[in-house]
């Protein structure tokens, strides 16, 4: 089975799922992040697809490339909007019968004591401190319901300060 590990990181994740039997490829914004991503899986001698540096919002992948992807913490750093034109993409490199798996957090008190600014769309804006220049966007039940709005989706948790969200791809 072929897993994108969307906003990959240092690749731990990657890591984790290809550990599990999974073909795993990967993106992320930073390219310092995907060239550790990619000598992690190598060092461990995991056999894995490519890892480049991409937006979420532009993968660059072609349609139905993979049979599932995962993004973990990476939508809740974007407005609520580039996060609903993430999640179409996301949706659109996977395969028919595919799953888009997501998690979303919630805002706490560490977010909430750093200096920021809310926008009429619910979206953070840090303005000072060790997040300065930092989107993030808090979900609630609510605010999940517009980003997938019109699509098939499983709430899959909702324990502790998050969510985690299966968009299934007709």
């Amino acid at each position: 089975m072929s897993v994108c590990d969307a906003g990959c990181g240092c690749g731990v994740y990657a890591l984790k799922l290809a550990s599990h039997g999974f073909s795993v490829s990967g993106f992320d914004i930073s390219a310092g992040a995907v060239k550790i991503a990619g000598d992690l899986m190598r060092a461990k001698g995991r056999a894995s697809g490519a890892f480049k540096t991409a937006s979420v919002l532009d993968t660059g992948y072609p349609d139905e490339s993979f049979d599932a992807v995962v993004a973990r913490d990476v939508l809740d750093h974007m407005t609520i909007s580039e996060g609903a034109d993430a999640t179409d993409e996301l949706l659109r490199i996977v395969r028919k019968g595919g799953v888009v798996l997501l998690t979303l957090d919630e805002t706490d008190a560490e977010y909430e004591s750093e200096p920021h600014h809310v926008n009429p769309d619910g979206d953070y804006i840090f303005t000072d401190g060790k997040w300065n220049g930092m989107v993030f966007h808090p979900y609630s039940i609510g605010e999940i319901a517009k980003l997938t709005e019109g699509k098939e989706i499983r709430m899959l948790d909702s324990a502790g300060s998050g969510f985690t969200v299966a968009i299934l791809r007709k």
